[in-house]
């Protein structure tokens, strides 16, 4: 597990501080062989001075791959042309292989390919066995540029590819979380019928003996009616699924979430509640987001943290309430985005369809947190 984190703490430091590293080591090996072999050499300025040159812009190839392959290509030239010891052909390959791998198709044929197999020619021709042949020159090419474009290419359509996939991923994460909601929604709506149609026939009931208790159970239908059409309107805004048989029992809401709480302390998650301003009623699908939001952050606190310690804040407002849930933990592994899985899709997905806002990253001092506001007026 420590080796995973190493891992996701090199990914996120500056790409220049890790090609910096690259650079530097090319430097070292290429000016080291031309020069340490080589006691003759009186001033070796030159030499230093033109690795440099070729190995100095690897540091930038995540930002400017182009701009840096001409860099390294030009020095590989001057290079042979004044017919230095040695050649630069490692410098030169990661050039070429950075430009394939972070260019465009057009841009790839236009200006990687013949920025790269120009000053290769060159190396070839100046790196062959006396007067050289075609062939070991063509073999010396392929080789030398021809396999670092190659793996460029490779790697550039593998990106492609986990970025495709990544974004279909997201789409059906989000489709299914609307399906979700809808099916939730359509609970919290049948409830709300179940509940008319009981005082209604209570209502009936008491009308002449009871007048009191009749009203009393028509502005219950009345109330009850009210909150069931705000839920249905909500509940056209999503997709619906019939994939599952929808059970008439009302889902859970923040009434349950010392509950809920209990249940993630017992699995090992030692998580805290703090509340503030004064708990209120609150519509069915709203009370239903916010706990559905509370349970999602603290799963992934529990996956990702590690052993660490949570804490939920839940503030009410007068048109809103706020949810805060953050740990002291390592944080969720993720691939370079904030976007950790679906669950943080899902709890967007919920949130938005009542107007609401959510946001999740690192926290600072370490860890991770989830703000989310959902407003309580119907939008």
């Amino acid at each position: 597990m420590r080796a995973g984190t190493s891992w996701d703490r090199l990914r996120r430091l500056d790409p220049v501080l890790t090609n910096g590293v690259l650079a530097a080591f090319l430097f070292a090996i290429q000016a080291g062989a031309a020069i340490l072999p080589r006691a003759d050499l009186d001033r070796p300025v030159g030499i230093v001075a033109l690795v440099l040159w070729a190995t100095v812009p690897i540091a930038f190839r995540r930002r400017a791959p182009v701009p840096v392959l001409w860099a390294v290509g030009s020095a590989v030239v001057v290079y042979a042309a004044l017919g230095y010891p040695e050649n630069l052909a490692p410098s030169l390959a990661v050039a070429a292989g950075s430009a394939a791998s972070w260019s465009p198709r057009a841009t790839f044929l236009r200006w990687v390919v013949p920025s790269s197999v120009v000053p290769g020619v060159i190396l070839a021709i100046d790196s062959a066995p006396g007067d050289g042949n075609w062939v070991e020159i063509a073999i010396s090419l392929a080789f030398g540029v021809g396999l670092p474009l190659l793996i460029g290419r490779i790697l550039h359509h593998r990106r492609l590819r986990l970025e495709r996939d990544r974004v279909q991923a997201a789409r059906d994460a989000v489709t299914a979380e609307r399906a979700r909601i809808a099916r939730e929604l359509h609970d919290v709506v049948a409830h709300a019928v179940s509940v008319m149609v009981v005082q209604a026939g209570a209502a009936r009931t008491v009308l002449e003996k009871d007048p009191d208790a009749a009203r009393r159970a028509l502005r219950e239908i009345e109330r009850t009616g009210r909150t069931g059409l705000t839920e249905l309107r909500r509940l056209l805004d999503v997709l619906k699924t019939d994939a599952d048989e929808v059970a008439l029992a009302p889902q859970p809401g923040l009434e349950a979430l010392e509950e809920l709480l209990a249940r993630f302390r017992a699995t090992g998650l030692p998580v805290e509640a703090t509340v503030e301003g004064v708990p209120r009623p609150l519509a069915p699908g709203v009370d239903l987001t916010a706990y559905r939001v509370v349970q999602e952050a603290l799963t992934n606190a529990l996956k990702h943290a590690g052993g660490a310690h949570a804490h939920v804040r839940l503030r009410y407002g007068d048109r809103a309430i706020d949810l805060e849930v953050e740990d002291d933990g390592r944080g969720p592994t993720a691939d370079g985005s904030v976007t950790v899985g679906h669950g943080l899709l899902g709890m967007r997905e919920r949130v938005a369809v009542f107007g609401g806002s959510l946001e999740a990253g690192e926290r600072r001092g370490g860890g991770f947190v989830v703000r989310a506001r959902i407003p309580t007026d119907a939008p």
